[in-house]
């Protein structure tokens, strides 16, 4: 009897859990608490940690953000590891005006290896947040460089030209699909980057979005010793020479694509999308996309 009723109410969850994501996917969030309060009462530390998190995050969605920091304390105190609420819960501290705290936690999440920051820098406030000086020197503190090397065709140790699994084994990376034309990383909802590859399996294109690398994430790009995200169009001229091709774009922005040896570099730049960037001026142009192609792929 113990187990029917332990598998009945793992089923009763499921079933709540599915309701509760079909209702904040229609931004019914009253709902989602609704749905899940009475199962958040339960004994089992993993179904209390779930619906914590799954109630802080509608709470978040409303604006009710001390129940939400409650929400988020139990969700953190039950897996302090997951780096996720972890960032619910800073976001949520700093709203509160609980400043000290957010940066301690903000802090930790860094330290912890996390490198996917969507959530801690999109939060209301997000540009009173980027500008705050701690936030940014806890940033700099833990900051990841991210090599491109344009003249090898290659960037985080992998190369144009190479296999897909030396590259899937170099990025750590899995895919659902083992047949899927790219493989992508994202912070958040938002594209970081992605790995592309041919009908044999061989990477043809490598993409980089590096307005929302260094908006949400401590990776920093380096081309060397002498070149790094803060690149501008007049500095990528006087690196790498005048460029091969120059277009521009519906958004008043510029790509700039050079002819390396047997590949090409094409750097994006335009004005930021979102809120002022870390130590770009107010409408000045930010790197925004880095690509580097293979042969085949240049006409494309």
């Amino acid at each position: 009897m113990a187990v029917t009723l332990a598998t009945t109410a793992a089923e009763d969850l499921e079933t709540a859990l599915d309701r509760a994501h079909e209702a904040a996917r229609s931004h019914r969030y009253a709902d989602v608490i609704a749905i899940l309060t009475p199962f958040n009462a339960a004994g089992d530390p993993e179904t209390r940690y779930i619906t914590a998190a799954e109630i802080g995050r509608a709470y978040f969605h409303l604006g009710s953000y001390q129940l939400a920091h409650r929400a988020f304390r139990e969700a953190v105190s039950l897996h302090p590891e997951r780096a996720e609420t972890a960032m619910y819960l800073e976001a949520t501290s700093y709203l509160l005006g609980e400043r000290e705290q957010a940066m301690a936690i903000f802090r930790e999440i860094l330290a912890s290896g996390a490198k996917d920051l969507y959530l801690a820098v999109t939060l209301p406030g997000e540009r009173q947040f980027l500008a705050d000086p701690e936030v940014r020197s806890i940033l700099a503190e833990h900051a990841v460089p991210l090599d491109v090397d344009p003249h090898r065709g290659s960037m985080m140790g992998v190369t144009l030209g190479e296999d897909r699994e030396h590259v899937k084994a170099a990025l750590s990376a899995r895919s659902a699909d083992p047949t899927a034309p790219v493989l992508t990383a994202n912070a958040g909802p938002a594209f970081i980057w992605g790995f592309v590859f041919d009908s044999e399996q061989r990477l043809v294109e490598i993409v980089l979005q590096a307005e929302n690398l260094l908006r949400y994430t401590p990776y920093r790009l380096r081309f060397g010793d002498e070149v790094d995200w803060r690149v501008s169009p007049a500095t990528a001229a006087s690196f790498w020479g005048a460029p091969t091709e120059m277009t521009t774009g519906d958004d008043d922005g510029v790509e700039m694509i050079w002819d390396l040896e047997g590949h090409q570099l094409a750097l994006g730049f335009a004005r930021p999308r979102g809120p002022g960037l870390f130590d770009v001026a107010e409408g000045a142009a930010v790197l925004r996309s880095v690509r580097l192609i293979a042969p085949d792929r240049m006409d494309r």
